[in-house]
Parts: C-alpha cells; sequence; structure tokens
C-alpha cells in the first residue's frame, strides 16, 4: 500500500532495523544505569517529530499514557540539569538517543527519537539560529514534560560547509 504523506508532515519514517537499534542501545545503556545504582525510565515514543509553529519549537515525541505519567512523576521529583545525546543516521533520517540525567537523584530518562532531516532544513536553522532546543515529550492531549537544551550542537546533523 502506497499512500502520500500529509502535506507538510515527515516525508520519511524511521526504517524499522534503524529504529530497533535505538531502542536496543536504549536498553542496553539503560540497564548499564541500573547497574550502577540509578533510577531509570526508558520511554517508547509512537512518533517523533521536529516542529515549529506558534505552539512548539523542537523535537516532539509523543508517548503512551502509562510512560506520560511515569515521566511526570519523575519529573515532578527530579532536576534534569544534564543530558547525553547519542546520535546515528541513516539515509535522510537522524536518530536520537537523549539521556536526560539528574545526577544529585541519580535519575535518568531515555528518550529515542528520529526526525527526518531531508525535510526539515528550516526547522534545523531555527533552532541552530535560536541556539537552545527543547524537547518535548508529550501524550496525545498535548500535556507535555519540557527538557530545555542550550547546546543543539548534539541533537543536529553537522552543516555541509560548515
Amino acid at each position: 500500500m502506497t499512500e502520500t504523506p500529509a502535506e507538510g508532515g515527515p516525508t520519511s519514517q524511521p526504517t524499522e532495523q534503524g529504529w530497533q537499534a535505538v531502542v536496543e542501545d536504549m536498553a542496553a545503556t539503560a540497564e548499564a544505569y541500573r547497574d550502577r545504582g540509578w533510577t531509570t525510565l526508558e520511554l517508547h515514543p509512537g512518533d517523533s517529530v521536529l516542529v515549529d509553529s506558534e505552539f512548539r519549537t523542537g523535537l516532539d515525541v509523543v508517548l503512551p499514557g502509562d510512560e506520560y505519567e511515569d515521566l511526570e512523576a519523575l519529573a515532578a521529583d527530579a532536576s534534569f540539569t544534564d543530558v547525553d545525546v547519542f546520535q546515528a543516521a541513516a539515509d535522510t533520517t537522524t536518530y536520537l538517543l537523549v539521556v536526560e540525567k539528574d545526577p544529585d537523584s541519580e535519575t535518568a530518562v531515555f528518550v529515542p527519537a528520529y526526525y527526518d532531516t531531508a525535510s526539515s532544513a528550516e526547522k534545523l536553522d531555527t533552532i541552530r539560529e535560536s541556539g537552545e532546543l527543547r524537547l518535548f515529550c508529550r501524550r496525545l492531549n498535548d500535556d507535555y514534560v519540557e527538557f530545555v537544551h542550550e547546546n543543539v550542537a548534539p541533537f543536529l546533523p553537522e552543516q555541509p560547509n560548515a
């Protein structure tokens, strides 16, 4: 079945192999944190996209309700002041594993994500120019937990001729 993507929507989806690799890396990395005594939360977004609208600019991931509630509860008690970002690219898809960390409480949230690099040039430029990337972890009713990052480079592909 072939369908035309919605106007303005992502033009490519992650490959099953690429996405599975990110999820497997997340599980292994989270296990290493748990072995060191950290509290961890692994998220499994149903969708992930770069957004630039009047409502949100940044990386938007949609979570299942139960995972969102777990994240909301953790975020209420933690101060996520550190982040690790692991990035890989395949064709026009950029894959990320974002590890939001609260070193004081030894709590880590693992957010796998992806976005279509080819169709996101303007959004990537907006993020670079603002010097800030916001990661919105939300559920379908638009409730969200937001992580703000002033170092955008780990989230974005290298610019050609940069």
